[in-house]
Order: structure tokens, then C-alpha cells, then sequence
């Protein structure tokens, strides 16, 4: 007993130590009060890449010469290039980039937006469309992503693919929106997955515990994105006790189906 009781110290000392430990790993922004955000980079301007999918509204005083470049559901387009999406309760058409940046256009034909901004492209297309407009005319034209989405996988209480809205997304708000990392996601190494125009990928990683993350370049998401969240070893162990768990009771019943059968051979 008294051996017992003078472990009692040393056993409190190591669950203290352990919880800082813990602290450590999971508390994000941990030197926060000792860094600056005067170099936090502004959200960078999205640009059109391949695979994207456009939603295009053109409206002007005369509603029936904006009517050929507002394609109804009854029009008769290649489905390679374009593709049906609701907004506000109503389908609307989403052209879609090919892999030259180009959209096949109603009236006009080809319209090259690879690696324009969506102010951009809007004044591109009006300048395009307005010789089909009168000469005291200017149409207005609205751009819309309709397939800005972000991918989060791993360790994250719920796995899934968000589609943005308001083509702004930070990783931090990505991950809020898949319920947090869970406690076994290693907060000091997020893998950020990202594709150019080109089709090249590159990586970037995130360091949860450190408040520098705000100063990252790759701080807000891009279309198409794929953050992952790897597990700590503490994980793989549990999945390995959990595969243990699941064979014992089958392995149990294999011996003993083989001892019955022992037996009875020998009767």
C-alpha cells in the first residue's frame, strides 16, 4: 500500500504534464499577442481556371436584345458546354471553361476568359456583346461562380465539400464548417492542395498553433482547393486496438469451432 501511495506524486505529475502537452497541441493561435498582422495579405482576387463553371446574366434598357444572351431552359446548347444550376429558385445555365479558358458563348461564339477576374470577364463580355446592342446602349453583365467549391478530408468531425457562395473562404472558416479538426487532426501540419490554370498542383501547409497562419499567402481558398487534415499516431494506434477488438470475438469463435470438431473427430 504505502508503495502504491508514493507513486501517487509521480502519477499526478505525469497527468499535468500530459494535459500541458495536449494544451499545446490543440490550442490554435497560441502566440498571438506576440505577432503582428500588419503584413496580412488581403484576399486575393479569384480567377478563371479550366473546369469552371459560370453563371452570366445580361441585362440592358431593352430587354428583348439582352433576351439571346440570356439562354433559357428550352435552348438548345452542347451539354459540353454548358451545364443547368438553380439560383434563387431559378435554373439558370453555367457555362463551363474548357481547357483553352475559352466559353461557347450565345451569338458570339468563343470568348477567351482564362485567368480574368470576374470584373474582368464582365467587361469583356459586354465589350463583345455590345455591337449587338444599340449605339446609346451599354449591357450589363453579372459573372457568377456556380462551382466554387472546397474539399476537406481527414480528420475533421464531418468529412465534405463546400460550395462557396461568396467566392470568399479563409481556412479557418473551411474547417469551422466541417465542425473543427477532431482531437486526434494535427493542428501544426494542415495540407493545403492547389491547381493552377495550367493544371499544375502545388502544396502549402498551415500551423494551427501559430497565429502567423493569419499572415499566410494561402490563408483564403481558391476554387477547387483541397485542405487535408492528417491524424496523429495516437489514431492509427486506436484503429489498430479497434481491428483487434473486431477479430478477437471471430477469432475466439474459430478456435473454438475448430476444438469442437477436434473432439468429435476423436470420438
Amino acid at each position: 500500500m504505502r508503495k502504491i501511495l508514493s507513486f501517487l506524486p509521480l502519477m499526478a505529475i505525469a497527468m499535468a504534464f500530459s494535459s500541458c502537452v495536449m494544451t499545446k497541441q490543440v490550442a490554435y493561435f497560441q502566440n498571438m499577442d506576440s505577432i503582428s498582422l500588419a503584413g496580412a495579405k488581403a484576399m486575393p482576387e479569384i480567377r478563371i481556371k479550366p473546369n469552371d463553371e459560370l453563371t452570366i446574366v445580361v441585362s440592358a434598357l431593352n430587354p428583348e436584345a439582352a433576351s439571346p444572351f440570356n439562354m433559357s431552359l428550352s435552348g438548345n446548347l452542347s451539354s459540353n458546354s454548358m451545364s443547368s444550376t438553380s439560383t434563387a429558385g431559378k435554373s439558370l445555365y453555367s457555362y463551363i471553361v474548357d481547357k483553352d479558358g475559352n466559353i461557347n458563348y450565345p451569338v458570339v461564339g468563343k470568348i477567351h476568359l482564362l485567368g480574368l477576374t470576374r470584373p474582368e470577364a464582365e467587361e469583356k463580355i459586354a465589350q463583345t456583346i455590345k455591337p449587338y446592342f444599340a449605339s446609346d446602349e451599354t449591357p450589363i453583365v453579372k459573372v457568377r461562380y456556380s462551382s466554387f467549391k472546397v474539399t476537406v478530408i481527414g480528420e475533421v468531425s464531418g468529412t465534405k465539400v463546400i460550395n462557396v457562395d461568396n467566392e470568399r473562404l479563409s481556412i479557418i472558416e473551411a474547417l469551422a464548417q466541417c465542425g473543427d479538426l477532431s482531437v486526434y487532426g494535427k493542428r501544426p501540419n494542415i495540407l493545403l492542395i492547389r491547381e493552377s490554370a495550367d493544371g499544375e498542383k502545388t502544396t502549402a501547409r498551415f500551423n494551427l498553433n501559430d497565429a502567423n497562419t493569419l499572415n499566410s499567402p494561402y490563408y483564403y481558398l481558391q476554387q477547387n482547393d483541397v485542405v487535408y487534415i492528417e491524424p496523429h499516431k495516437a489514431r492509427a494506434r486506436s484503429a489498430d486496438v479497434s481491428s483487434y477488438t473486431f477479430w478477437t470475438p471471430i477469432s475466439s469463435a474459430l478456435i473454438s469451432l475448430a476444438t469442437l470438431t477436434i473432439s468429435l473427430t476423436k470420438k
